[in-house]
């Protein structure tokens, strides 16, 4: 926690610079190796939320479009349970063969399973 404001103090110094020192926006971000367009974002974020809006926020997107339907992963679990000697090709080719509509490749299927728990353990040594 104190990171996080050590973090909210260095920025509100950085964007009270400009004012406070008489320096251009892009001197300050010169100073600072931060880009023009960062530091309007902070300012932007600064004057809406105040210092809290300066906190650190998490990159991760906040949905995957991209993502296997939870549907054809249930499918692959489930085929895989009926036949536990099948690999991720052969599920992919009886999802193929079902006439699945969006069959994942072999790749997404391995990951399916590795996921969910249904392949062994790697043996190292």
């Amino acid at each position: 926690m104190k990171e996080v404001m050590a973090l909210s103090e260095q920025w509100i110094d950085i964007l009270l610079a400009p004012e406070r020192d008489r320096l251009t926006v892009a001197e300050v971000c010169r100073r600072h190796g931060i880009s023009r367009k960062t530091f309007y974002v902070y300012l932007a974020r600064f004057r809406t939320e105040g210092a809290d809006g300066l906190a650190p926020r998490s990159r991760r997107p906040k949905n995957s479009p991209a993502r296997t339907a939870g549907e054809i992963e249930s499918l692959v679990v489930q085929i895989r349970d009926a036949q536990p000697r099948w690999g991720a090709r052969r599920i992919h080719n009886e999802l193929v063969r079902r006439a699945v509509v969006g069959v994942p490749a072999v790749s997404t299927v391995h990951a399916i399973l590795r996921r969910r728990g249904r392949l062994p353990e790697k043996v190292t040594g």
